[in-house]
């Protein structure tokens, strides 16, 4: 006997949410310097360049003829998997359907200054974590401030739409101003992190560029929209 539809269960359903995805903002449309230092980066955190899905924007550059099919095979050959693109191109757009990518409208002046505002309607009471966040652990504080009273091991990764703090040692990553905070800090005890992110702009971190009194207290933030330690 064939049951009615409407009493079958469902086979999906959509969802909507904040993920924090990462954005490869293009300045060259130069393949062979992408490749270049997008090697470069691997080699300072392989961890994280592993499956990483991104947004690739392309609203820095002006050219019309983009070779979208070879940026996105560099991409991956260096652990980055391409999702869509963020372009006013009409060329652009076009390839990113023939490759099965979505799309984005470029950000207005308008939507810039929105999305650096903090998204949270109110920011929530400051999350602690005692104990150390261990290699493959994610602690996220959704429109909060996180402490971690304790160190933060390689491959671990701490996130706050505010700021994190950790008392310890800071290996892993941490990502603070997860929906676009621009005040947010990173703050901890020792600095060896693979990764640190504020609103969005991350750098990846090689020994020789950690700062040299990694035994004081540093201080990560946004000016002029790039990171300083301090």
């Amino acid at each position: 006997m064939r049951s009615d539809y409407s009493e079958q269960q469902s086979a999906f359903q959509f969802k909507g949410g904040n993920l924090t995805i990462t954005t490869l903002e293009l300045l060259t449309p130069d393949c062979a310097q992408i490749e270049q230092e997008l090697s470069r980066q691997t080699q300072k955190a392989p961890a994280f360049f592993c499956q990483t899905p991104v947004l690739l924007s392309f609203e820095q550059l002006e050219e019309m003829s983009v070779a979208l099919e070879m940026i996105v095979d560099v991409c991956k050959r260096n652990g980055l998997i391409p999702i869509a693109v963020r372009c006013s191109q009409d060329l652009i757009k076009k390839s990113a359907w023939a490759l099965g990518l979505g799309w984005f409208p470029p950000l207005t002046e308008h939507r810039l200054k929105e999305v650096k505002k903090t998204s949270c309607p109110q920011r929530l009471p400051t999350r602690f974590v005692k104990g150390t966040v261990r290699s493959g652990q994610q602690i996220y504080a959704s429109c909060a401030d996180l402490v971690v009273i304790g160190s933060v091991n390689e491959g671990a990764e701490v996130i706050a739409d505010g700021n994190v703090q950790v008392w310890g040692v800071l290996r892993g990553r941490a990502i603070a101003g997860a929906q676009g905070d621009v005040e947010a800090r990173v703050i901890c005890r020792k600095f060896s992190a693979e990764l640190v992110s504020v609103a969005g702009v991350f750098q990846v971190f090689d020994t020789c560029e950690f700062p040299i009194a990694r035994d004081l207290p540093v201080e990560v933030r946004l000016a002029n929209d790039r990171l300083v330690l301090i």
